[in-house]
């Protein structure tokens, strides 16, 4: 996954590859090997090298806005993932578009029903990633025409999730 990260300070691109059971991030070029557990929902225990990290995320990385807080200090993040940005002549697409899974993962949820009006920005699905819930959006409005997942089932980086017309 790669995505650019926004402070008021700063621009940072993070390439992120899941790797051994672990993570390799990497930070405008330099690389960290990362162990990534969640002991709850918005919260991460960070181990790279000796050192521990407990991180809490709040906000929806999908929306474009996180606010991450580690001990006191909080840092007020933009977030924008360079796979998922769409060429605007796509948004208002004519004819059939159809919707990929951007990473492996898991179909947790379906939230549109075969046949179904949908608008643009409107979710599909929920795909889990990487212990990430990230819901799968229609890039523009019509009908919910094919679904070609289950709840449960696991798919790969590139496997074709819907089509919408």
């Amino acid at each position: 996954m790669r995505i650019e990260l926004e402070s008021e300070a700063a621009q940072h691109l993070v390439e992120i590859e899941e790797r051994d059971g672990g993570l390799i991030a990497q930070v405008d070029g330099r690389s960290y090997e990362v162990k990534v557990f969640t002991p709850e929902p918005g919260v991460y225990t960070l181990l790279f090298g000796q050192q521990v990290i407990e991180a809490r995320v709040e906000g929806n990385a999908q929306a474009g806005s996180v606010t991450v807080t580690v001990r006191e200090h909080a840092w007020h993040l933009r977030v924008r993932d360079r796979r998922h940005r769409r060429r605007a002549s796509e948004m208002g697409a004519e004819g059939r578009v159809a919707l990929t899974a951007r990473m492996p993962g898991k179909v947790v949820r379906l939230l549109a029903e075969v046949g179904s009006p949908v608008q643009a920005g409107q979710g599909i699905l929920v795909l889990e990633a990487m212990k990430m819930q990230n819901e799968v959006r229609a890039p523009k409005s019509g009908r919910l025409a094919e679904v070609h997942v289950r709840e449960g089932q696991t798919v790969g980086a590139g496997e074709l999730l819907a089509v919408i017309e």
